[in-house]
Protein backbone atom coordinates (compact mmCIF):
# COMPACT_ATOMS: atom_id res chain seq x y z
CA UNK A 1 0.00 0.00 0.00
CA UNK A 2 1.21 3.49 -0.85
CA UNK A 3 -0.26 5.57 1.95
CA UNK A 4 0.89 8.83 0.33
CA UNK A 5 -1.43 8.41 -2.68
CA UNK A 6 -5.09 8.93 -1.76
CA UNK A 7 -7.52 7.41 -4.20
CA UNK A 8 -10.49 8.77 -2.24
CA UNK A 9 -10.62 12.05 -0.31
CA UNK A 10 -13.71 13.39 1.45
CA UNK A 11 -13.52 16.81 3.07
CA UNK A 12 -16.22 18.46 5.20
CA UNK A 13 -19.12 16.50 3.71
CA UNK A 14 -22.55 17.71 4.86
CA UNK A 15 -25.88 16.27 3.71
CA UNK A 16 -29.27 17.88 4.38
CA UNK A 17 -32.86 16.64 4.16
CA UNK A 18 -35.74 19.13 4.07
CA UNK A 19 -37.60 17.61 7.01
CA UNK A 20 -34.78 15.93 8.91
CA UNK A 21 -32.33 18.81 8.70
CA UNK A 22 -28.60 18.08 8.56
CA UNK A 23 -27.90 14.35 8.85
CA UNK A 24 -24.19 14.30 7.95
CA UNK A 25 -21.97 16.80 9.72
CA UNK A 26 -18.50 17.72 8.41
CA UNK A 27 -17.45 14.15 7.50
CA UNK A 28 -13.85 13.78 6.31
CA UNK A 29 -11.91 10.64 5.44
CA UNK A 30 -9.10 9.35 3.24
CA UNK A 31 -8.53 6.01 1.55
CA UNK A 32 -5.18 5.29 -0.09
CA UNK A 33 -4.59 3.01 -3.05
CA UNK A 34 -4.37 -0.57 -1.84
CA UNK A 35 -5.88 0.28 1.54
CA UNK A 36 -8.89 -1.21 3.31
CA UNK A 37 -10.79 1.44 5.26
CA UNK A 38 -13.69 0.55 7.52
CA UNK A 39 -16.72 2.64 8.50
CA UNK A 40 -18.27 1.35 11.73
CA UNK A 41 -21.12 2.53 13.91
CA UNK A 42 -24.66 1.72 14.89
CA UNK A 43 -27.59 1.57 12.50
CA UNK A 44 -28.56 5.06 11.31
CA UNK A 45 -25.14 6.58 12.08
CA UNK A 46 -24.75 7.81 8.49
CA UNK A 47 -22.29 5.21 7.17
CA UNK A 48 -24.29 4.23 4.10
CA UNK A 49 -25.33 7.81 3.33
CA UNK A 50 -21.69 8.94 3.38
CA UNK A 51 -20.71 6.29 0.82
CA UNK A 52 -23.78 6.88 -1.37
CA UNK A 53 -22.68 10.51 -1.58
CA UNK A 54 -19.47 9.42 -3.31
CA UNK A 55 -21.42 8.23 -6.36
CA UNK A 56 -24.04 10.98 -6.25
CA UNK A 57 -26.70 8.58 -5.00
CA UNK A 58 -28.05 10.57 -2.05
CA UNK A 59 -31.76 9.63 -1.97
CA UNK A 60 -34.18 12.45 -2.82
CA UNK A 61 -35.04 14.90 -1.40
CA UNK A 62 -31.64 14.85 0.31
CA UNK A 63 -28.75 16.87 -1.10
CA UNK A 64 -25.06 17.46 -0.53
CA UNK A 65 -24.99 20.87 1.16
CA UNK A 66 -21.24 21.28 1.54
CA UNK A 67 -17.91 19.52 1.17
CA UNK A 68 -15.75 17.89 -1.48
CA UNK A 69 -15.47 14.29 -2.70
CA UNK A 70 -12.43 13.52 -4.86
CA UNK A 71 -11.83 10.14 -6.53
CA UNK A 72 -8.55 9.94 -8.49
CA UNK A 73 -8.39 13.73 -8.81
CA UNK A 74 -11.99 13.84 -10.08
CA UNK A 75 -14.22 16.18 -8.06
CA UNK A 76 -17.43 14.13 -7.88
CA UNK A 77 -19.67 16.78 -6.30
CA UNK A 78 -19.27 19.03 -9.37
CA UNK A 79 -20.67 16.41 -11.78
CA UNK A 80 -24.31 16.21 -12.82
CA UNK A 81 -26.26 12.96 -13.19
CA UNK A 82 -25.41 12.59 -16.87
CA UNK A 83 -21.68 12.81 -16.13
CA UNK A 84 -21.89 10.53 -13.08
CA UNK A 85 -23.78 7.69 -14.73
CA UNK A 86 -20.91 6.29 -16.85
CA UNK A 87 -18.49 6.57 -13.92
CA UNK A 88 -20.55 4.32 -11.68
CA UNK A 89 -19.35 0.78 -12.13
CA UNK A 90 -16.14 1.82 -13.92
CA UNK A 91 -14.53 3.98 -11.22
CA UNK A 92 -16.41 2.57 -8.23
CA UNK A 93 -18.39 -0.60 -7.61
CA UNK A 94 -21.00 -0.74 -4.86
CA UNK A 95 -22.11 -3.83 -2.93
CA UNK A 96 -25.38 -2.76 -1.32
CA UNK A 97 -26.56 -3.94 2.09
CA UNK A 98 -29.81 -5.49 0.86
CA UNK A 99 -29.29 -7.71 -2.22
CA UNK A 100 -32.99 -8.45 -2.75
CA UNK A 101 -33.81 -4.76 -3.02
CA UNK A 102 -30.89 -4.22 -5.43
CA UNK A 103 -31.45 -7.12 -7.85
CA UNK A 104 -34.32 -6.90 -10.33
CA UNK A 105 -36.66 -9.80 -9.43
CA UNK A 106 -37.84 -10.32 -13.04
CA UNK A 107 -34.39 -10.14 -14.62
CA UNK A 108 -31.99 -13.06 -14.96
CA UNK A 109 -28.68 -12.77 -13.14
CA UNK A 110 -26.70 -13.12 -16.35
CA UNK A 111 -28.53 -10.23 -17.99
CA UNK A 112 -27.50 -7.78 -15.24
CA UNK A 113 -23.88 -8.96 -15.19
CA UNK A 114 -23.44 -8.98 -18.96
CA UNK A 115 -25.07 -5.57 -19.47
CA UNK A 116 -22.81 -4.02 -16.82
CA UNK A 117 -19.66 -5.44 -18.46
CA UNK A 118 -20.77 -4.31 -21.94
CA UNK A 119 -21.71 -0.80 -20.80
CA UNK A 120 -18.80 0.00 -18.48
CA UNK A 121 -15.94 -2.16 -19.82
CA UNK A 122 -16.72 -2.01 -23.55
CA UNK A 123 -16.72 -5.81 -23.98
CA UNK A 124 -18.56 -7.79 -26.61
CA UNK A 125 -21.47 -9.87 -25.32
CA UNK A 126 -19.44 -13.06 -25.64
CA UNK A 127 -16.53 -11.53 -23.70
CA UNK A 128 -18.95 -10.12 -21.14
CA UNK A 129 -20.56 -13.54 -20.64
CA UNK A 130 -17.17 -15.13 -20.01
CA UNK A 131 -16.30 -12.41 -17.52
CA UNK A 132 -19.67 -12.86 -15.80
CA UNK A 133 -18.96 -16.58 -15.34
CA UNK A 134 -15.50 -15.73 -14.03
CA UNK A 135 -16.97 -13.21 -11.56
CA UNK A 136 -19.53 -15.70 -10.24
CA UNK A 137 -16.88 -18.37 -9.91
CA UNK A 138 -14.61 -15.97 -7.99
CA UNK A 139 -17.28 -15.55 -5.30
CA UNK A 140 -17.76 -19.34 -5.21
CA UNK A 141 -21.31 -19.48 -6.50
CA UNK A 142 -22.10 -23.08 -7.52
CA UNK A 143 -22.59 -23.84 -11.22
CA UNK A 144 -21.97 -20.29 -12.50
CA UNK A 145 -23.02 -21.12 -16.08
CA UNK A 146 -26.45 -22.26 -14.86
CA UNK A 147 -26.68 -19.34 -12.43
CA UNK A 148 -26.61 -16.89 -15.36
CA UNK A 149 -30.04 -18.18 -16.45
CA UNK A 150 -31.59 -18.02 -12.95
CA UNK A 151 -33.63 -15.29 -11.25
CA UNK A 152 -32.76 -13.75 -7.85
CA UNK A 153 -35.56 -15.56 -5.97
CA UNK A 154 -33.99 -18.91 -6.88
CA UNK A 155 -30.99 -18.22 -4.63
CA UNK A 156 -30.61 -18.12 -0.88
CA UNK A 157 -29.96 -14.79 0.87
CA UNK A 158 -26.25 -15.50 1.14
CA UNK A 159 -26.02 -16.50 -2.51
CA UNK A 160 -27.75 -13.27 -3.57
CA UNK A 161 -25.13 -11.30 -1.61
CA UNK A 162 -22.38 -13.15 -3.46
CA UNK A 163 -24.04 -12.22 -6.76
CA UNK A 164 -24.00 -8.56 -5.68
CA UNK A 165 -20.26 -8.81 -4.97
CA UNK A 166 -19.70 -10.35 -8.41
CA UNK A 167 -21.71 -7.50 -10.00
CA UNK A 168 -19.53 -4.92 -8.24
CA UNK A 169 -16.29 -6.68 -9.22
CA UNK A 170 -17.10 -7.46 -12.86
CA UNK A 171 -15.72 -4.14 -14.20
CA UNK A 172 -12.63 -4.27 -11.96
CA UNK A 173 -13.11 -0.77 -10.53
CA UNK A 174 -10.27 0.93 -8.59
CA UNK A 175 -12.66 1.73 -5.71
CA UNK A 176 -14.96 -0.90 -4.21
CA UNK A 177 -17.56 0.23 -1.67
CA UNK A 178 -18.98 -2.66 0.30
CA UNK A 179 -21.99 -1.97 2.53
CA UNK A 180 -22.19 -4.92 4.96
CA UNK A 181 -20.92 -7.32 2.25
CA UNK A 182 -20.80 -10.41 4.47
CA UNK A 183 -23.89 -9.82 6.62
CA UNK A 184 -25.88 -12.68 5.03
CA UNK A 185 -22.98 -15.12 4.64
CA UNK A 186 -22.13 -18.09 6.81
CA UNK A 187 -18.74 -18.13 8.53
CA UNK A 188 -16.94 -20.36 6.02
CA UNK A 189 -18.12 -18.47 2.91
CA UNK A 190 -17.64 -15.15 4.72
CA UNK A 191 -13.99 -15.98 5.29
CA UNK A 192 -13.45 -16.84 1.63
CA UNK A 193 -15.29 -13.71 0.41
CA UNK A 194 -13.14 -11.60 2.73
CA UNK A 195 -10.09 -13.32 1.23
CA UNK A 196 -11.36 -12.33 -2.21
CA UNK A 197 -11.93 -8.71 -1.17
CA UNK A 198 -8.52 -8.62 0.50
CA UNK A 199 -6.84 -9.72 -2.71
CA UNK A 200 -8.71 -7.08 -4.68
CA UNK A 201 -7.65 -4.39 -2.20
CA UNK A 202 -3.96 -5.10 -2.84
CA UNK A 203 -4.31 -3.43 -6.22
CA UNK A 204 -7.20 -1.10 -5.51
CA UNK A 205 -9.07 0.46 -2.58
CA UNK A 206 -11.82 -1.00 -0.45
CA UNK A 207 -14.20 1.08 1.65
CA UNK A 208 -16.10 -1.31 3.90
CA UNK A 209 -19.17 -0.55 5.99
CA UNK A 210 -19.84 -2.94 8.85
CA UNK A 211 -21.43 -3.08 12.27
CA UNK A 212 -19.09 -5.96 13.22
CA UNK A 213 -16.33 -4.05 15.01
CA UNK A 214 -14.33 -7.19 15.76
CA UNK A 215 -14.36 -8.15 12.07
CA UNK A 216 -13.43 -4.61 11.03
CA UNK A 217 -10.48 -4.58 13.43
CA UNK A 218 -9.12 -7.82 11.97
CA UNK A 219 -9.81 -7.05 8.31
CA UNK A 220 -9.31 -3.30 7.82
CA UNK A 221 -6.15 -1.19 7.86
CA UNK A 222 -7.85 1.88 9.34
CA UNK A 223 -11.23 2.56 10.89
CA UNK A 224 -13.57 5.54 11.06
CA UNK A 225 -16.20 5.36 13.82
CA UNK A 226 -19.43 7.24 13.06
CA UNK A 227 -22.16 8.29 15.47
CA UNK A 228 -25.04 10.67 14.85
CA UNK A 229 -23.80 11.62 11.37
CA UNK A 230 -20.30 12.53 12.60
CA UNK A 231 -16.89 10.86 12.63
CA UNK A 232 -16.10 10.62 16.34
CA UNK A 233 -12.82 8.68 16.09
CA UNK A 234 -10.44 7.27 13.52
CA UNK A 235 -7.08 5.54 13.43
CA UNK A 236 -5.27 2.24 12.77
CA UNK A 237 -7.72 -0.63 13.17
CA UNK A 238 -5.87 -2.75 15.73
CA UNK A 239 -4.94 0.27 17.80
CA UNK A 240 -8.49 1.59 17.85
CA UNK A 241 -9.78 -1.86 18.81
CA UNK A 242 -7.32 -2.30 21.68
CA UNK A 243 -7.14 1.33 22.92
CA UNK A 244 -10.32 3.25 22.00
CA UNK A 245 -10.26 6.93 22.92
CA UNK A 246 -13.89 7.94 22.47
CA UNK A 247 -16.62 6.88 24.88
CA UNK A 248 -18.89 5.76 22.02
CA UNK A 249 -16.20 3.45 20.60
CA UNK A 250 -15.74 1.93 24.04
CA UNK A 251 -19.50 1.33 24.27
CA UNK A 252 -19.40 -0.55 20.93
CA UNK A 253 -16.61 -2.78 22.19
CA UNK A 254 -18.47 -3.48 25.42
CA UNK A 255 -21.50 -4.62 23.38
CA UNK A 256 -19.53 -7.28 21.47
CA UNK A 257 -20.73 -10.88 21.98
CA UNK A 258 -18.82 -12.36 24.87
CA UNK A 259 -18.29 -8.94 26.47
CA UNK A 260 -21.92 -7.94 26.90
CA UNK A 261 -23.13 -7.23 30.39
CA UNK A 262 -26.50 -8.59 29.28
CA UNK A 263 -25.14 -11.99 28.24
CA UNK A 264 -27.62 -14.69 29.26
CA UNK A 265 -26.96 -16.98 32.16
CA UNK A 266 -26.38 -20.61 31.43
CA UNK A 267 -28.41 -21.81 34.35
CA UNK A 268 -31.13 -24.33 33.58
CA UNK A 269 -34.58 -22.95 32.93
CA UNK A 270 -37.73 -24.96 33.41
CA UNK A 271 -38.95 -26.23 30.03
CA UNK A 272 -42.23 -27.80 29.06
CA UNK A 273 -42.03 -31.54 28.39
CA UNK A 274 -44.53 -31.10 25.60
CA UNK A 275 -43.01 -29.78 22.39
CA UNK A 276 -44.43 -26.67 20.77
CA UNK A 277 -43.16 -27.98 17.44
CA UNK A 278 -41.78 -31.39 16.51
CA UNK A 279 -40.04 -32.18 13.22
CA UNK A 280 -39.85 -35.84 12.25
CA UNK A 281 -38.16 -36.95 9.04
CA UNK A 282 -38.82 -33.62 7.30
CA UNK A 283 -37.89 -33.79 3.62
CA UNK A 284 -38.46 -30.94 1.16
CA UNK A 285 -37.57 -31.13 -2.52
CA UNK A 286 -38.16 -28.19 -4.85
CA UNK A 287 -39.49 -28.86 -8.33
CA UNK A 288 -36.67 -29.43 -10.79
CA UNK A 289 -33.94 -29.64 -8.11
CA UNK A 290 -31.52 -32.54 -8.34
CA UNK A 291 -31.03 -32.63 -4.57
CA UNK A 292 -33.49 -32.27 -1.70
CA UNK A 293 -33.32 -28.90 0.06
CA UNK A 294 -33.95 -30.67 3.39
CA UNK A 295 -33.67 -34.41 3.96
CA UNK A 296 -34.72 -36.52 6.95
CA UNK A 297 -34.44 -33.78 9.58
CA UNK A 298 -35.50 -34.51 13.19
CA UNK A 299 -35.70 -32.15 16.17
CA UNK A 300 -38.17 -30.52 18.57
CA UNK A 301 -38.60 -27.07 20.09
CA UNK A 302 -40.06 -26.61 23.57
CA UNK A 303 -41.53 -23.63 25.39
CA UNK A 304 -38.99 -21.31 27.04
CA UNK A 305 -36.21 -22.71 24.84
CA UNK A 306 -33.94 -21.20 22.19
CA UNK A 307 -32.78 -23.51 19.40
CA UNK A 308 -30.25 -22.18 16.87
CA UNK A 309 -29.95 -23.49 13.32
CA UNK A 310 -26.50 -22.83 11.87
CA UNK A 311 -24.84 -23.85 8.62
CA UNK A 312 -23.68 -22.63 5.28
CA UNK A 313 -25.83 -20.60 2.91
CA UNK A 314 -28.28 -22.90 1.13
CA UNK A 315 -28.04 -25.68 3.74
CA UNK A 316 -31.80 -25.75 4.33
CA UNK A 317 -32.18 -23.55 7.43
CA UNK A 318 -34.75 -21.20 5.93
CA UNK A 319 -36.62 -24.07 4.26
CA UNK A 320 -37.15 -25.69 7.67
CA UNK A 321 -38.46 -22.45 9.16
CA UNK A 322 -40.82 -21.86 6.23
CA UNK A 323 -42.15 -25.40 6.51
CA UNK A 324 -42.90 -24.81 10.21
CA UNK A 325 -44.62 -21.52 9.37
CA UNK A 326 -46.76 -23.20 6.70
CA UNK A 327 -45.23 -21.25 3.82
CA UNK A 328 -43.94 -24.56 2.39
CA UNK A 329 -46.18 -27.63 2.51
CA UNK A 330 -44.68 -30.66 4.29
CA UNK A 331 -45.80 -34.27 3.93
CA UNK A 332 -48.36 -35.49 6.50
CA UNK A 333 -46.78 -36.55 9.79
CA UNK A 334 -43.50 -34.70 9.28
CA UNK A 335 -44.58 -31.69 11.37
CA UNK A 336 -46.62 -31.66 14.55
CA UNK A 337 -47.57 -29.01 17.12
CA UNK A 338 -48.64 -30.89 20.26
CA UNK A 339 -48.91 -27.82 22.52
CA UNK A 340 -51.23 -25.98 20.12
CA UNK A 341 -54.05 -28.51 20.45
CA UNK A 342 -55.29 -28.92 16.88
CA UNK A 343 -53.53 -31.58 14.82
CA UNK A 344 -52.78 -30.38 12.27
CA UNK A 345 -53.44 -26.77 13.30
CA UNK A 346 -55.55 -24.63 11.03
CA UNK A 347 -53.90 -21.80 9.12
CA UNK A 348 -55.46 -19.27 11.51
CA UNK A 349 -54.18 -21.10 14.60
CA UNK A 350 -50.71 -21.46 13.12
CA UNK A 351 -50.60 -17.77 12.18
CA UNK A 352 -51.74 -16.82 15.67
CA UNK A 353 -49.10 -18.83 17.52
CA UNK A 354 -46.19 -19.06 15.04
CA UNK A 355 -44.67 -15.89 13.67
CA UNK A 356 -41.65 -15.51 11.38
CA UNK A 357 -39.13 -12.70 11.03
CA UNK A 358 -37.65 -13.10 7.56
CA UNK A 359 -34.02 -12.72 6.56
CA UNK A 360 -34.72 -9.86 4.16
CA UNK A 361 -36.68 -7.10 5.93
CA UNK A 362 -37.17 -4.90 2.87
CA UNK A 363 -38.96 -7.52 0.78
CA UNK A 364 -41.15 -8.61 3.72
CA UNK A 365 -42.45 -5.09 4.40
CA UNK A 366 -44.98 -3.39 2.11
CA UNK A 367 -43.01 -0.41 0.73
CA UNK A 368 -46.19 1.65 0.23
CA UNK A 369 -47.50 1.31 3.77
CA UNK A 370 -46.46 3.44 6.72
CA UNK A 371 -44.91 1.59 9.65
CA UNK A 372 -48.03 2.03 11.77
CA UNK A 373 -50.15 0.11 9.28
CA UNK A 374 -47.48 -2.60 8.82
CA UNK A 375 -47.25 -3.35 12.54
CA UNK A 376 -51.01 -3.00 13.12
CA UNK A 377 -52.02 -5.30 10.25
CA UNK A 378 -51.87 -8.61 12.22
CA UNK A 379 -53.52 -6.92 15.21
CA UNK A 380 -56.38 -5.79 12.98
CA UNK A 381 -56.66 -9.08 11.09
CA UNK A 382 -56.88 -11.22 14.24
CA UNK A 383 -58.88 -8.60 16.18
CA UNK A 384 -56.49 -8.53 19.11
CA UNK A 385 -57.68 -5.13 20.33
CA UNK A 386 -60.10 -2.36 19.43
CA UNK A 387 -59.24 0.10 16.69
CA UNK A 388 -58.71 3.05 19.13
CA UNK A 389 -56.17 0.95 21.05
CA UNK A 390 -54.17 -0.05 17.97
CA UNK A 391 -52.04 3.07 17.71
CA UNK A 392 -50.98 2.89 21.37
CA UNK A 393 -50.14 -0.80 20.97
CA UNK A 394 -48.06 -0.12 17.85
CA UNK A 395 -46.22 2.69 19.66
CA UNK A 396 -45.42 0.35 22.58
CA UNK A 397 -44.13 -2.35 20.22
CA UNK A 398 -41.89 0.09 18.35
CA UNK A 399 -40.47 1.37 21.64
CA UNK A 400 -39.71 -2.19 22.78
CA UNK A 401 -37.59 -2.84 19.69
CA UNK A 402 -35.75 0.48 20.00
CA UNK A 403 -37.55 2.64 17.43
CA UNK A 404 -39.03 6.10 17.92
CA UNK A 405 -42.85 5.79 17.79
CA UNK A 406 -43.01 9.31 16.37
CA UNK A 407 -41.66 7.87 13.08
CA UNK A 408 -44.53 5.41 12.64
CA UNK A 409 -46.03 7.50 9.82
CA UNK A 410 -42.96 6.97 7.63
CA UNK A 411 -42.54 4.21 5.05
CA UNK A 412 -39.84 1.46 5.18
CA UNK A 413 -37.61 3.26 2.65
CA UNK A 414 -37.02 6.01 5.24
CA UNK A 415 -35.28 3.55 7.58
CA UNK A 416 -31.88 1.85 7.50
CA UNK A 417 -31.56 -1.91 7.00
CA UNK A 418 -31.19 -2.56 10.69
CA UNK A 419 -34.16 -0.37 11.52
CA UNK A 420 -36.32 -2.21 8.97
CA UNK A 421 -35.44 -5.48 10.70
CA UNK A 422 -36.66 -4.02 13.97
CA UNK A 423 -39.96 -3.08 12.29
CA UNK A 424 -40.33 -6.69 11.10
CA UNK A 425 -39.66 -7.93 14.64
CA UNK A 426 -42.26 -5.55 16.09
CA UNK A 427 -44.83 -6.86 13.60
CA UNK A 428 -44.12 -10.47 14.61
CA UNK A 429 -44.31 -9.68 18.34
CA UNK A 430 -47.67 -7.96 17.81
CA UNK A 431 -49.31 -11.40 17.75
CA UNK A 432 -47.83 -12.47 21.11
CA UNK A 433 -46.72 -15.73 19.46
CA UNK A 434 -45.71 -18.89 21.31
CA UNK A 435 -43.04 -19.81 18.75
CA UNK A 436 -40.96 -17.15 17.01
CA UNK A 437 -39.07 -18.19 13.89
CA UNK A 438 -36.24 -15.70 13.36
CA UNK A 439 -34.41 -16.07 10.04
CA UNK A 440 -31.19 -14.05 10.42
CA UNK A 441 -33.29 -11.51 12.32
CA UNK A 442 -30.22 -10.05 14.04
CA UNK A 443 -27.79 -10.08 11.13
CA UNK A 444 -28.55 -6.52 9.95
CA UNK A 445 -28.35 -4.99 13.42
CA UNK A 446 -25.39 -3.16 14.88
CA UNK A 447 -23.94 -4.76 18.00
CA UNK A 448 -25.51 -2.32 20.46
CA UNK A 449 -28.97 -2.76 18.97
CA UNK A 450 -28.36 -6.50 18.72
CA UNK A 451 -27.66 -6.61 22.47
CA UNK A 452 -30.90 -4.69 23.12
CA UNK A 453 -32.95 -7.04 20.91
CA UNK A 454 -31.37 -10.09 22.56
CA UNK A 455 -32.32 -8.71 25.97
CA UNK A 456 -35.85 -8.08 24.66
CA UNK A 457 -36.16 -11.63 23.30
CA UNK A 458 -34.91 -13.09 26.58
CA UNK A 459 -37.43 -11.05 28.57
CA UNK A 460 -40.31 -12.07 26.30
CA UNK A 461 -39.20 -15.69 26.35
CA UNK A 462 -39.20 -15.72 30.15
CA UNK A 463 -42.48 -13.82 30.50
CA UNK A 464 -44.49 -15.80 27.95
CA UNK A 465 -42.54 -19.09 27.90
CA UNK A 466 -41.83 -18.26 24.27
CA UNK A 467 -39.93 -20.72 22.12
CA UNK A 468 -37.38 -19.23 19.73
CA UNK A 469 -36.00 -20.93 16.64
CA UNK A 470 -33.11 -18.71 15.55
CA UNK A 471 -31.43 -19.11 12.18
CA UNK A 472 -27.99 -17.53 12.21
CA UNK A 473 -24.58 -17.79 10.62
CA UNK A 474 -23.01 -16.08 13.65
CA UNK A 475 -21.69 -18.91 15.79
CA UNK A 476 -20.73 -16.54 18.61
CA UNK A 477 -24.31 -15.34 18.75
CA UNK A 478 -25.61 -18.92 18.72
CA UNK A 479 -23.32 -19.75 21.64
CA UNK A 480 -24.51 -16.68 23.54
CA UNK A 481 -28.28 -17.05 23.20
CA UNK A 482 -28.87 -20.70 22.26
CA UNK A 483 -29.84 -23.54 24.58
CA UNK A 484 -29.29 -26.03 21.77
CA UNK A 485 -27.48 -25.73 18.44
CA UNK A 486 -28.27 -27.71 15.29
CA UNK A 487 -25.62 -27.68 12.53
CA UNK A 488 -26.88 -28.26 8.97
CA UNK A 489 -25.00 -29.06 5.79
CA UNK A 490 -26.60 -29.77 2.42
CA UNK A 491 -30.02 -30.22 4.00
CA UNK A 492 -28.93 -32.74 6.64
CA UNK A 493 -28.16 -32.39 10.33
CA UNK A 494 -24.49 -33.18 10.93
CA UNK A 495 -24.41 -32.27 14.61
CA UNK A 496 -26.74 -31.11 17.38
CA UNK A 497 -26.55 -30.74 21.13
CA UNK A 498 -26.25 -28.23 23.98
CA UNK A 499 -24.81 -24.94 22.71
CA UNK A 500 -21.84 -24.94 25.09
CA UNK A 501 -20.80 -28.46 24.06
CA UNK A 502 -21.21 -27.91 20.30
CA UNK A 503 -19.27 -24.63 20.38
CA UNK A 504 -16.50 -25.70 22.76
CA UNK A 505 -16.10 -29.37 21.80
CA UNK A 506 -17.46 -29.87 18.26
CA UNK A 507 -17.68 -33.49 17.14
CA UNK A 508 -18.03 -32.94 13.40
CA UNK A 509 -15.25 -31.60 11.20
CA UNK A 510 -17.60 -29.18 9.45
CA UNK A 511 -18.57 -27.55 12.76
CA UNK A 512 -14.88 -27.14 13.60
CA UNK A 513 -14.26 -25.48 10.24
CA UNK A 514 -17.13 -23.01 10.76
CA UNK A 515 -15.73 -22.05 14.16
CA UNK A 516 -12.21 -21.61 12.78
CA UNK A 517 -13.45 -19.52 9.84
CA UNK A 518 -15.37 -17.13 12.09
CA UNK A 519 -12.39 -16.69 14.43
CA UNK A 520 -9.96 -15.96 11.59
CA UNK A 521 -10.67 -12.27 11.04
CA UNK A 522 -11.45 -11.32 14.63
CA UNK A 523 -8.56 -10.25 16.88
CA UNK A 524 -8.52 -11.93 20.25
CA UNK A 525 -10.64 -14.88 19.10
CA UNK A 526 -9.19 -18.35 19.66
CA UNK A 527 -7.96 -19.66 16.33
CA UNK A 528 -8.06 -23.32 15.58
CA UNK A 529 -4.72 -24.36 14.14
CA UNK A 530 -3.42 -27.62 12.86
CA UNK A 531 -6.79 -28.68 11.43
CA UNK A 532 -7.15 -29.70 7.83
CA UNK A 533 -9.30 -27.19 5.96
CA UNK A 534 -12.74 -28.61 5.26
CA UNK A 535 -14.36 -27.37 2.07
CA UNK A 536 -18.15 -27.25 2.42
CA UNK A 537 -20.36 -27.78 -0.58
CA UNK A 538 -21.39 -24.53 -2.19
Amino acid sequence: MNASVSLLRIRGLCVDFPRGGRVLHDVSLDAAEGEIVGLVGESGAGKTLATLSILGLVPAPGRIADGKIIVRDQEMTQLDEEALRPLRGRIAGFVFQDPSASLNPVRRIGSALIESAVRHSGLSRKQARNRAIEALRSVELPEPESALRAFPHQFSGGQRQRIMIALALINRPPLLIADEPTTALDAAVQSRVLDLLKRRARRHTLLMITHDLALAAGFCDRLYVMHGGRVVEHGPARELFSKPRHEYTRSLLEALPGRRATAPRRGRRPQSREALAAVRGLTVRYRGAAQAAVENVDFAVHANETVCLVGESGSGKTTIARALAGVIRAAPGQLSFPALGDEPPSAAVRARHLQMVFQDPYSSLNPRWPVERIVAEPIRTHRLCSRPEQKARVAALLSRVGLDPRRMNRRPAAFSGGQRQRIALARALAMNPRLLLADEALSALDIRTQAQILALLRDIREERKLALLLITHDLTLASEIGDRVIVLRRGRIVEQGPASRVMNSPRHEYTSELLAAQARWRPGSPRQQGRRMYTPGL
